[in-house]
């Protein structure tokens, strides 16, 4: 994804970033489930710092877990207004062994990324309810669809659709019963 990829090294690659699995042109494959534009975005990113020296990448990974921590932290403080259970969450979180892989392998920058922008959306959720701002409004649904773009074609997303095809197949099913 980093080392044969051309999309990465040439700001002017952005817009085919955005639009088209450049993933797949690596892997000559038709196909590829690995359509993630904004993944791809931050690699052009520390290509540009870093060139090909993997450091920069790893550096890269572990702030973002750091900045999740963060994010983490601020969440379940807002929720329960109790510092020491934000702080044994985040501490918990930054430690647990289960994210080796999202911090240690350049290629599961896609989870960071996207747990980063899901706590950032919820953060903005709640500070919307009590602000009304449109700005900070503005600010969830951006969080909201960065999360979603780093894991593009992931079960999650599929979840999402299936969920709302059976709300609308309940639905129809309802109206023939009441009439």
């Amino acid at each position: 994804m980093i080392e044969k990829n051309i999309h990465i090294r040439n700001w002017s690659y952005i817009p085919q970033i955005f639009t088209k699995n450049t993933v797949a042109d690596i892997e000559q494959e038709q196909r590829s489930q690995h359509f993630r534009p904004f993944q791809i975005f931050t690699y052009m990113i520390d290509h540009s710092l870093w060139k090909l020296n993997p450091k920069g990448y790893h550096f890269t990974n572990i702030a973002l877990h750091i900045l999740a921590t963060l994010s983490l932290y601020c969440l379940i403080y807002m929720i329960f207004n109790d510092n020491l259970s934000a702080l044994l969450t985040g501490m918990l979180f930054v430690a647990h062994p289960v994210h080796t892989e999202a911090v240690t392998y350049i290629s599961g920058r896609a989870d960071s990324l996207a747990l980063l922008f899901m706590l950032l959306c919820f953060i903005f959720y709640i500070k919307s309810l009590a602000s009304r701002n449109v700005g900070v409004y503005i600010f969830m649904l951006l969080s909201y669809a960065l999360g979603g773009c780093p894991k593009m074609g992931f079960p999650e997303n599929r979840v999402l659709k299936i969920n709302n095809l059976e709300h609308k197949n309940s639905r129809k099913s309802y109206s023939r019963t009441a009439s």
